[in-house]
């Protein structure tokens, strides 16, 4: 499901939140969504990059974790346009309601998405409870 977040006059709005299924196959409409929403604020494309990347890691880490060993859940994502330090950014937020894995101390050649997204992005925070986990962080909108 797709909710798109539109101003009175039917502009894109500042935010676009989408909740999929939490499965591999669904990344592609995510990407889709993320693009054109992208167009709309006229997000340069290496900072498109960045963050179809960023966000593609955090997604995947609740698609592939959360819900392990467990029927696939869904992952909520929020994305809206904002500012950090005077500059503009792309604020994201990704959820989902399994359970958190903690990083293994030896990853097998895996085990990179969060060192990912601390390269390409800003506070990022990791929020784990009972209910799921939260991950946020910001991508800078570089022109």
């Amino acid at each position: 499901m797709v909710v798109r977040v539109t101003a009175a006059d039917g502009v894109p709005g500042r935010r676009l939140r989408v909740c999929l299924l939490a499965h591999p196959a669904r990344l592609r409409e995510l990407r889709r969504q993320v693009r054109s929403w992208a167009a709309a604020h006229t997000v340069p494309g290496a900072a498109l990059d960045d963050l179809q990347l960023a966000l593609g890691e955090a997604v995947s880490n609740g698609i592939e974790h959360a819900y392990r060993d467990r029927t696939p859940g869904v992952v909520e994502v929020e994305l809206e346009m904002g500012l950090a330090d005077d500059e503009p950014v792309v604020e994201v937020s990704v959820t989902d309601h399994g359970q958190w894995r903690p990083i293994p101390l030896r990853p097998r050649g895996r085990g990179r998405g969060l060192a990912i997204i601390g390269q390409l992005a800003r506070r990022l925070n990791v929020a784990s409870s009972t209910e799921g986990t939260r991950l946020t962080f910001v991508v800078p909108v570089r022109g």
